[in-house]
């Protein structure tokens, strides 16, 4: 059985220094490695403008983490994101979408390479009316 994927979106507070957010990351990849887990993915967004206003910051700085875990690796990274200062928001969910395999050099030639074809399977501009039954009249 392969262990379940889930995404936490956290948004940490756009004053916080660079260098704690990467610690505070680390710890986390710490914490998921102890659930016999491991971060798949790491992605930033940068400083985005809010919605709406969360303590009186309408900018937060976002990060999506992808990683996976046995049972309870939720709980704990839940448990340190609500312990650290520097977060405005998180919220974690079961990621269910199939991960794009990173293109190579090797594979991006070969679709560079492939001859285009035209799409032999359009379908007609002639649009054909179906029997539509009408109501019975009175």
């Amino acid at each position: 059985m392969t262990p379940k994927r889930y995404e936490t979106a956290i948004l940490f507070d756009p004053e916080l220094p660079e260098d704690k957010r990467k610690d505070f990351l680390g710890k986390l990849t710490g914490v998921i490695a102890s659930y016999q887990g491991e971060v798949l993915k790491t992605d930033d967004w940068g400083n985005r403008k809010l919605a709406y206003q969360i303590n009186k910051r309408t900018n937060a700085f976002y990060t999506f983490l992808l990683y996976t875990g046995n049972r309870g690796v939720v709980e704990e990274v839940e448990r340190n994101i609500k312990i650290f200062d520097g977060i405005l928001r998180y919220l974690t969910t079961v990621h269910t979408a199939e991960l794009k395999p990173a293109k190579t050099a090797a594979s991006q030639e070969e679709q560079q390479s492939l001859p285009e074809t035209p799409d032999s399977e359009a379908p007609d501009s002639e649009v054909v009316d179906s029997e539509v039954p009408s109501a019975p009249s009175e």
